[in-house]
């Protein structure tokens, strides 16, 4: 009976897939005519002085973009003067935004505050609408900015790159997925053809690799694929880090999109989840959702409470408000490379170092 149900279900998904297969067609057309311009240079991209180098995905939704570009940030930052620069979703601002430390989710969004708060003075981060405007207004603030990393800018045509990084998940390749409505992807699957590398992310332990030929037979050539996996750090929070007791009970907070990772990894450290306040992604929290927690929390004996990094950054001004702190906690993740890591660093710094070269010469 459950089979059947199970049958049922997938037969209902595919079925209104065909049915917004017409959209699909439409949007994918759309996002192609625009593509084929900006190849054949009816629409104008821009070259500007310093190095680019772009992380981003052809679907809607996490790929792991911004621990990827944490990893790039810890590679060259401390080697070439680099900024990041985000379109900053979810913030309530318009326009460019440089971080500073007195900085909101609200006013950059919450990648680039969390991409800030581990930025130490080492780089900089902004946002804009508008890359192009975006790395201008970097080059006033920053003369001797070197490199810029577009955070999730793949489809941002108008301002050429150095480098395309193109990120895609394990268990949903970019290759076996539908444009929007009917799947996630922002455009056809020959977009990939624009990368210069292709990172699988959220690779499971011991996990087949997926067959190269899917994913090379929608790129240009034979470029480098590498598999990353998340890795999950000590459980902290402003106070330091905290140690698990075997089978204590916590409360999971989550505003991604799709915290399945981080459960099972909180259950395979004997970690009783009795409680999951699950948002949408980006969500924006409020003083009513933290005192909604606190009264669950007071409820059930003080119960640890948990949170990814990205939602941690956006809860503690909150609860400085409520002048909390105890109980309450974020697990900070990672990236983990399984494939060569150098073979990747190595092609994004040759291209770096030829850009700057080229722009040594004609200075």
């Amino acid at each position: 009976m459950l089979l059947n149900l199970h049958k049922q279900d997938k037969d209902k998904v595919i079925f209104l897939k065909i049915l917004l297969l017409p959209f699909s067609l439409l949007y994918g057309g759309i996002t192609a005519i625009r593509n084929y311009a900006y190849d054949k240079g009816w629409y104008k991209s821009y070259t500007l002085p310093v190095a680019v180098v772009c992380v981003g995905n052809i679907k809607a939704g996490g790929t792991g973009k911004t621990p990827f570009t944490q990893l790039l940030l810890q590679q060259f930052a401390g080697k070439y003067k680099t900024a990041v620069l985000s379109r900053g979703y979810g913030r309530k601002t318009k326009g460019f935004v440089l971080a500073t430390a007195a900085s909101t989710s609200a006013e950059i969004g919450d990648e680039p505050l969390q991409l800030y708060t581990h930025a130490q003075g080492v780089y900089a981060v902004a946002v804009c609408e508008d890359r192009v405007a975006g790395v201008e207004k970097l080059l006033q603030l920053i003369p001797d900015l070197k490199l810029v990393i577009l955070d999730d800018g793949f489809q941002h045509r108008r301002i050429n790159r150095d480098v395309n990084i193109l990120l895609t998940e394990y268990q949903a390749p970019f290759y076996a997925d539908w444009v929007l409505p009917a799947g996630r992807l922002r455009e056809f699957r020959n977009g990939a053809t624009r990368a210069d590398a292709v990172v699988v992310t959220k690779t499971p332990a011991h996990a087949a690799l997926l067959k190269t030929d899917n994913i090379l037979r929608h790129t240009a050539k034979a470029i480098p694929v590498l598999y990353t996996t998340i890795e999950y750090g000590a459980t902290r929070n402003e106070d330091g880090n905290y140690t698990w007791q075997p089978n204590e009970k916590a409360v999971l907070v989550t505003g991604i999109a799709n915290p399945q990772p981080l459960v099972q990894y909180l259950n395979s450290r004997h970690i009783d989840i009795i409680k999951q306040f699950e948002f949408k992604d980006h969500y924006s929290y409020t003083l009513r959702d933290i005192q909604q927690m606190l009264d669950y929390q007071n409820a059930n004996d003080g119960v640890k409470i948990v949170m990814t990094e990205k939602d941690w950054v956006k809860v503690v001004p909150l609860l400085r408000e409520l002048n909390l702190s105890k109980g309450w906690y974020y697990v900070p993740i990672q990236i983990g490379i399984y494939s060569d890591q150098q073979q990747l660093l190595n092609t994004v710094e040759t291209k770096i170092i030829d850009r700057l070269n080229r722009l040594t010469q004609h200075t």
